[in-house]
C-alpha cells in the first residue's frame, strides 16, 4: 500500500471536498476534469531532478528513493505513489515544490487539499513608477492606479512572487511605445517565459491585471503575445 498525492492546477483555492471529487475523477481516468497547464510538467521535471524515477536508479539507490512507483505525469496532473517507510522529508518537499509552481496538492489519506500559499493568501504586490506599493490590492486598487499612468508615472507591475508578474508601460522608457499604445508584459518565472504585446486601450490592460490577480488566464488567449 502506498502513500499517494495528486497534483494539478486550479485558478482559485478550492475546498477539501472539491479536491476530493477531482481526485476521485482523476483516479477514474477522467483527466479532462482539470485543464492542461505548463506548470504541471515543469513541476514534474523539477521533482525528477530531486527524486529521479525508479527506472534511472541503480539497485543500491532504490532503497533511498521515496517512490513505490515512478511518478505518473501528464500535462494535466501528476500522481505520486510513495513508500510509507521512506516518507521522511519527501512529502514536505513535494508540498513546497507544488506551492512554488502554483499547483494544488491533494492528500487522499487525510482528505486534505494544500492550495498554493500565494493563491490562498493573495500574495500579490502592486508597484508603480511613482513609488506606490500596495500588498494584496483589490480590483478597485488596480484600476485606480492603472488610471494614473502618465509620462512621469509610466510603469506598473503586479507581482505574485519573484519572476511571476504582469506589467504595463507607456512612452519612451517602456521601449519607445507609440503614443496611445500600452506595452503589456507577463513572465512566468524563467527569463525565456517573458512575453509582451501592445494593446490599444486601458480596459485591455485592466483585463490582464484583473485576470492575473484572480488566476483566470483567459487573457493569455486574447492577445498575440510574443517572446520578449
Amino acid at each position: 500500500m502506498s502513500f499517494d498525492l495528486y497534483i494539478w492546477r486550479e485558478p482559485h483555492p478550492i475546498t477539501d471536498e472539491r479536491a476530493a471529487e477531482v481526485c476521485r475523477q482523476l483516479g477514474d481516468g477522467r483527466d479532462d476534469v482539470v485543464d492542461p497547464d505548463s506548470r504541471v510538467l515543469a513541476f514534474r521535471d523539477e521533482l525528477a531532478g530531486h527524486f529521479p524515477d525508479l527506472e534511472s536508479l541503480s539497485v543500491n539507490e532504490l532503497e533511498s528513493s521515496p517512490w513505490a512507483m515512478s511518478p505518473d505525469a501528464t500535462s494535466r496532473r501528476v500522481v505520486l505513489c510513495m513508500s510509507w517507510s521512506r516518507l521522511d522529508g519527501a512529502v514536505s518537499f513535494v508540498l513546497e515544490l507544488a506551492g512554488r509552481h502554483g499547483l494544488v496538492c491533494f492528500d487522499p489519506q487525510s482528505q486534505r487539499v494544500h492550495n498554493p500559499k500565494t493563491a490562498a493568501a493573495g500574495g500579490l504586490r502592486l508597484q508603480c513608477c511613482d513609488g506606490s506599493r500596495i500588498d494584496d490590492p483589490s480590483r478597485d486598487d488596480l484600476h485606480l492606479h492603472l488610471r494614473r499612468l502618465s509620462a512621469e508615472n509610466w510603469h506598473a507591475t503586479l507581482e505574485r512572487r519573484p519572476g511571476w508578474f504582469v506589467q504595463v508601460g507607456i512612452g519612451q522608457y517602456a521601449g519607445n511605445v507609440p503614443p496611445g499604445k500600452f506595452a503589456v508584459e507577463y513572465r512566468e518565472g524563467e527569463p525565456d517565459l517573458h512575453y509582451r504585446v501592445l494593446v490599444d486601450t486601458l480596459d485591455e490592460v485592466m483585463a490582464v491585471f484583473d485576470g492575473f490577480a484572480v488566476g483566470d488566464e483567459v487573457w493569455k488567449t486574447t492577445h498575440p503575445w510574443a517572446k520578449y
